[in-house]
């Protein structure tokens, strides 16, 4: 699975398809799409099915979650 797919199929099961478009002009925390659960099973399996690991202890990591285009830029780079 691709990075893309993976955000893609995990947003998708939240908000549905028809919210999906809006997805990417949005702060993911303010709009409550994700909570603190949420960002730590992203970054779970980001780790796992990608290898790449997020630290959760710092507020510049955090911000990458408050974008759809920076958590996939993170993981595809």
């Amino acid at each position: 699975m691709k990075p893309k797919e993976y955000l893609d199929n995990y947003f998708y099961s939240k908000i549905g398809k028809k919210n999906m478009q809006k997805l990417k002009n949005i702060n993911l925390i303010e709009e409550g799409i994700l909570d603190s659960l949420d960002i730590v099973t992203i970054s779970v399996e980001i780790k796992k099915k990608f290898n790449v690991d997020i630290k959760l202890n710092n507020e510049k990591s955090m911000k990458i979650f408050q974008s759809y285009e920076k958590l996939l830029e993170k993981i595809t780079k």
